[in-house]
């Protein structure tokens, strides 16, 4: 398999056959977002990379499109070594959201070698579900009503009455320990389809395996990403976590819905919008003591607002409607000295405005005013054409006391070191505290 790497918004030579456009074409409708656009430029052809992160192939070939944090910029001999950066710090913040295990052993040799996202993390799924089958399927006791030559269980005596030519089998109920149940089957369809769309020697012999010791689990047809919610999870089974969101990764993403005709082409799109801010609010929940100055340290973090929910209006029957979602709300008693947002946009140091976009900016005004709270920080992503790092800050001027904070974080560390994860410790302890560069 033929991999090409872009970076978001970039766009270059690509010389695509008018069968991939028809295909690029599909697939972004499919996927719901326009990953690549097929296109020319001085009578050139081109692909063009969009916001969003994931990976398309197009028969023998692939493209993978990686985060603009670590965007081109840089000589042709450092492409590599950059894609390779951005797909470790990838899979880094996934770890640490909690939504996917990290196996360095397993990735390493597929990075080394170029391989792309989506192998990636089939490899890490495969690797992570064989561990976990060895050590034991999840299995429970789920209620069975059959025809058997023997009593097993309960008599079912009514149902043998009614049906007397049946004397040599007796209906019986009883309870089965098995492994075919709702958790597994999503695991079960999620290898088969894996296991088809691979391109990996490596990976597709783990998933062979996988297939064969999953043969007493029902393989269903088709699954939607709902079929894979956290509901499925007990304390008896919440060793398969990490493996039930990546699944639901894959099948959010789209690259397993497919007809068994279309497994040559297809595209898996990532939320990169979701990962930065899962990843921003998780590192400052888990390190508060860390991060948080002095001041802020014993306040509550609500991510969503959860516990604390602030609408805009009242409707005509007197309920509340639009309701406001900081994505982190530090609540102190009833006050609120500090609400945070993440935004995965490309902010620009020319700009009086830094290119904030306006309904961002009315979005934490109207957090402000709502929360009465003095400071509304937006956090971005530092990427590979900005010099510096920035820190604004704009006071309110209508009347009240407040202002509107953007500052960016600089996601180019090895997120694997201490050195790298202690670098964003100290810059988000910077930003948190309100201090200058």
């Amino acid at each position: 398999m033929n991999t090409e790497t872009f970076f978001e918004h970039e766009q270059r030579p690509f010389e695509w056959t008018e069968r991939e456009a028809a295909a690029l074409e599909r697939l972004n409708r499919a996927a719901g977002a326009e990953v690549l656009r097929a296109t020319w430029r001085a009578g050139r052809r081109e692909l063009r990379a969009s916001q969003h992160v994931g990976v398309v192939r197009l028969g023998r070939r692939a493209v993978q499109v990686l985060p603009k944090t670590h965007r081109a910029g840089a000589p042709a001999e450092e492409r590599d070594a950059r894609a390779e950066e951005a797909t470790r710090n990838l899979l880094h913040m996934l770890a640490h959201t909690g939504r996917l295990p990290v196996r360095e052993h397993a990735t390493a040799p597929l990075l080394r070698r170029g391989g792309d996202w989506f192998e990636v993390l089939t490899r890490l799924f495969a690797t992570h579900l064989r561990e976990e089958w060895q050590r034991g399927a999840h299995r429970h006791y789920q209620p069975v009503e059959d025809e058997l030559p023997m009593l097993k269980g309960r008599w079912r005596v009514a149902e043998s009455l009614r049906r007397p030519a049946r004397r040599q089998l007796f209906p019986v109920a009883f309870d089965e320990f098995t492994a075919d149940n709702a958790l597994n089957r999503v695991f079960r369809f999620v290898v088969e389809r894996l296991w088809r769309l691979t391109r990996d020697g490596a990976n597709r012999q783990l998933l062979g395996e996988l297939r064969q010791w999953m043969e007493e689990v029902t393989l269903v047809a088709d699954l939607p990403a709902g079929e894979a919610a956290p509901a499925l999870l007990t304390r008896l089974n919440a060793r398969f976590e990490p493996l039930l969101n990546l699944a639901r990764l894959f099948l959010a993403g789209g690259s397993l819905q497919l007809a068994a005709r279309d497994f040559e082409t297809f595209a898996f799109v990532f939320d990169m919008n979701r990962l930065f801010e899962e990843f921003v609010i998780g590192f400052v929940r888990r390190r508060r003591e860390v991060v948080l100055p002095e001041g802020l340290k014993t306040c509550d973090l609500l991510p969503q607002s959860h516990g604390a929910p602030h609408h805009l209006a009242l409707d005509e029957r007197g309920q509340h409607v639009f309701q406001l979602h900081p994505d982190l709300a530090l609540r102190r008693g009833r006050q609120f000295p500090l609400l945070l947002d993440a935004k995965y946009k490309r902010l620009d140091p020319s700009d009086r405005k830094l290119g904030i976009s306006p309904a961002d900016f009315y979005q934490m005004h109207a957090y402000a005013r709502r929360y009465n709270c003095p400071r509304v920080l937006l956090l971005y992503p530092q990427t590979a054409d900005m010099s510096e790092p920035i820190r604004a800050r704009f006071t309110l001027t209508d009347g009240g006391v407040g202002t509107i904070e953007a500052a960016t974080l600089d996601l180019r560390i090895d997120l694997r070191s201490i050195e790298g994860r202690d670098r964003l410790l100290e810059e988000l302890k910077s930003v948190l505290s309100g201090m200058p560069l």
